[in-house]
């Protein structure tokens, strides 16, 4: 059982889940969703309250932080750094902290903390509602278009005590507003350890959301993100995920489409190098009629590194005129390197239309013999390809500054 660390919390539910964390065990290669997963080294994160770190391991991680023209919310080792912040909101946004709203307005994040009525989905849901006290609280007024982005940066920095911590982001959109909101997890030092990030979105009537996670923790180190959205009708929640960085990099989704007309599109992109498992866990459910989603992700895997695809739709009874479209587009540089893809569909209503793909390949040897004969390098030509294959994905970062960055990072440098 992973180590929990003794906490005190002013909200009531802390003591109740730090007791359901102590009852959950571990999730174990029986686990379909934790099947690929490292399990053993899962099992020596210890999650607690904030401790000490190196401030210049910190400021390193922050210097790597893609620059962002919007509000800024530092999150380091589950707590937000009010100095590295700047909390001022725009017109019709505002932001505060989850530890504000504990104290001051608990009811702004009570469904944030909130489980089904089964329980946490696993026992590090229950870890992040027992350890994550603190982060960022994002809300839009109704009709507001936010103009600038808002940006959301996660830093954990491994101590003596503890080497995981957890935090929230807490997002809600009223009736037709829409923003933009970016999230970074990065981590500090060389240290093993972890993050676990949970955010919880809820997008009113009319409400459209552009949401970008960039995971980029060091070698060493693992992020656990999960992403849970209820959408009402007629909604709109765009989703980008970049995952990049870690020993074990970890982006859940959970989707509901609980209003008529509500449309979800999902993309991601996940770029494995050594010896690092990417995972990815997808869930739309549909569960109004006649709304849209859209899945699409791909895997880059080089050297011994695997890739997870675990992609579900699931059409509620009542959902009719569902149209859901689901891929997984592979390409295995090295022949060590694995993927491992699993589409699902559970459709139990009238008149839909689904479908779903997946294909693991390796380059196309016939492009890479053309380039070649034209004078291009063998490793020039195979950069390029994987370019264009990466790039379906990263040209739909809107933000210049974030694809720039993004772009540098997977290894090329155009824009």
């Amino acid at each position: 059982m992973t180590a929990v660390a003794e906490t005190h919390d002013p909200a009531s539910s802390s003591a109740r889940w730090a007791a359901q964390v102590s009852e959950l065990a571990l999730p174990t290669k029986k686990d379909e969703a934790w099947r690929y997963a490292p399990l053993a080294e899962l099992a020596r994160l210890t999650f607690g309250a904030e401790s000490g770190s190196n401030g210049a391991d910190i400021d390193a991680a922050v210097a790597r932080v893609p620059t962002v023209d919007g509000p800024v919310i530092v999150v380091v080792n589950g707590v937000v750094d009010h100095e590295r912040s700047d909390l001022d909101g725009l017109e019709g946004l505002t932001i505060t902290t989850i530890g504000q709203a504990l104290s001051r307005q608990p009811e702004l994040i009570a469904a944030h903390f909130d489980a089904d009525d089964d329980g946490p989905a696993d026992a590090f849901v229950a870890m992040n509602l027992a350890f994550g006290r603190d982060g960022a609280v994002i809300s839009v007024a109704e009709n507001c278009t936010v103009d600038r982005p808002v940006h959301v940066v996660d830093i954990v920095a491994p101590g003596q005590a503890q080497n995981a911590f957890g935090s929230g982001v807490v997002i809600d959109v009223g009736a037709s507003g829409s923003a933009t909101i970016v999230e970074t997890r990065l981590g500090a030092g060389s240290d093993f350890g972890g993050s676990n990030v949970r955010t919880s979105v809820t997008l009113a009537a009319g409400a459209t959301l552009d949401h970008i996670v960039i995971q980029d923790l060091p070698a060493g180190q693992i992020n656990l993100s999960r992403v849970e959205v209820t959408q009402a009708a007629d909604s709109t929640f765009e989703g980008a995920c970049f995952n990049i960085g870690g020993a074990y990099g970890r982006m859940a989704y959970h989707v509901e489409l609980a209003g008529d007309g509500a449309r979800a599109e999902l993309s991601g992109l996940y770029f494995g190098r050594g010896k690092q498992t990417l995972d990815q866990q997808i869930t739309v459910v549909h569960a109004a009629p006649g709304c849209t989603s859209r899945q699409s992700f791909r895997g880059v895997l080089d050297d011994e590194s695997s890739g997870v695809f675990n992609g579900g739709i699931d059409v509620r009874p009542g959902a009719d005129g569902t149209d859901a479209e689901q891929s997984n587009d592979n390409i295995l540089l090295s022949r060590r390197a694995d993927v491992n893809t699993q589409p699902r569909l559970e459709i139990l209503a009238d008149e839909v239309a689904c479908k779903h793909g997946a294909t693991v390949g390796q380059l196309d040897e016939e492009a890479l013999y053309y380039m070649r004969s034209r004078g291009i390098p063998a490793d020039e030509a195979q950069r390029l390809l994987v370019e264009g294959f990466a790039d379906q994905v990263v040209d739909d970062v809107e933000i210049e500054s974030v694809r720039s960055w993004i772009i540098e990072r997977l290894g090329h440098e155009h824009a």
